[in-house]
This record gives C-alpha cells, structure tokens and sequence, in this order.
C-alpha cells in the first residue's frame, strides 16, 4: 500500500511538471491564429502610432518602437503612474473593432477565460533596439500572472536573433523559443526575460504582441 502511494505521489509530481511546462510555461504554438488574420493584424499594427523611446524597465538602457493598447492601470505596482490611462480598459479596446481585438478575443478565451485583461501591448524592433532582462509582473502574482506573446512576422530567419529567453529563480535560462511567423508562446508573466540581441544582417522587424493578466489562472 506504501509502494502504491509513493508511486501515485511521483506521477502526480510528474503530470504536475508536464502541466506547468505546457500550460504556464513556455510552449510554442504555431497557427494558433488563422493566417488571414494574422496578416491583417501585422498590417494594422504597422499603420498605428507607435512611441521610440520605451524602455523594458526605468534602468534599461536599450530603446525600442511600442503602443500600450490595455494599461489602465487596474493592479498599481511597477509603472510610472504617466503609464496608466483609466480609458484603456480591456473592454473599451474590443469596442473598437480591429484585428487585434479579434486576436485578443481568441487569446483570452483560451488561455485567459473569464479575466479582464489588465496589458495588450506590441514592441516592434529592428537591429540595434535591444531590450533588457525584466519581468511583466512583481513576483507577488508568481502562479497567477500569464503573459502571451505572439509573433505577427510575416517571415524570420534563425540567423536574425531576436529569440526570447526566461531565466529560472537562480538567473540560469530556463526556456527560449525562436522567433517564427505566427508562434505563440505562453510564459509565466513574473520570470525574468528577455529578448536577445537581432543580427545586423537582419532585414526586417521584430514584431511581437503580449497579451496579460496578474490574475490569469
């Protein structure tokens, strides 16, 4: 009866690893979103006001092209307060229509099904716009905040870099996932990560939109 406990405890801990791995870490999906859509979202992003200057975090010193779409603000901890705007609520940017919100829609209702979500942003980056180790939530969310990161690029080449990295609680590289057309790569939003360095042979930009919540699970 002791065998069989001990054996039922080591493959719950197993499932239990796979699961976390699967669902908060960092698995890719590919086409999760229908190509046609996916186009037209990368042409909308690309023909919106967009700000050069954001910084991952106030002590970065990389710089690079980005637009807030959801920040109002609903969970006060990391960002300046000029960051927040009570009208870029999760609900006021789907009564706008758009691809995106047709994206964001599809993104919620599978990976954040009945939350609001609190942040819908895009970094869009070329040679030279280098980000920084940060994290998209405090550590207080570990185990609820999720963070989607989708990839509208309508072509990438592996020499280009650009690959995403998260780093475990002792600063070691936990997870990457290459940037590809059309991934999807689902993170726990309070890991450290970053964005590696793009080559300077690379000839197109670096498109990437996160959809997150502190309350995702």
């Amino acid at each position: 009866m002791v065998v069989i406990l001990i054996l039922l405890v080591a493959v719950m801990l197993v499932v239990a690893t796979i699961l976390r791995i699967l669902i908060i870490a960092h698995w890719p999906l590919h086409d999760f979103i229908d190509e046609k859509l996916a186009n037209q979202t990368r042409r909308w992003l690309l023909g919106q006001p967009l700000v050069y200057g954001w910084k991952a975090h106030s002590g970065s010193a990389g710089v690079f092209w980005h637009r807030n779409f959801v920040l109002p603000g609903t969970y006060k901890h990391h960002y300046d307060d000029g960051a927040w705007r009570h009208d870029l609520t999760f609900e006021a940017f789907l009564r706008e229509p758009s691809p995106l919100a047709d994206v964001a829609r599809l993104v919620q209702a599978e990976f954040l099904k009945g939350v609001s979500l609190t942040r819908v942003w895009v970094n869009v980056q070329s040679f030279g716009d280098e980000a920084s180790l940060h994290r998209d939530f405090p550590q207080e969310f570990a185990g609820q905040a999720r963070s989607v990161i989708w990839y509208p690029v309508d072509k990438w080449d592996p020499d280009w870099g650009g690959d995403l990295i998260v780093l475990d609680q002792d600063g070691e590289i936990e997870a990457a996932a290459m940037v590809k057309p059309n991934r999807l790569v689902c993170i726990d939003g309070t890991k450290p990560h970053s964005v590696r360095p793009m080559s300077r042979y690379c000839n197109a930009l670096r498109i990437a939109v996160a959809f997150a919540c502190e309350v995702g699970q």
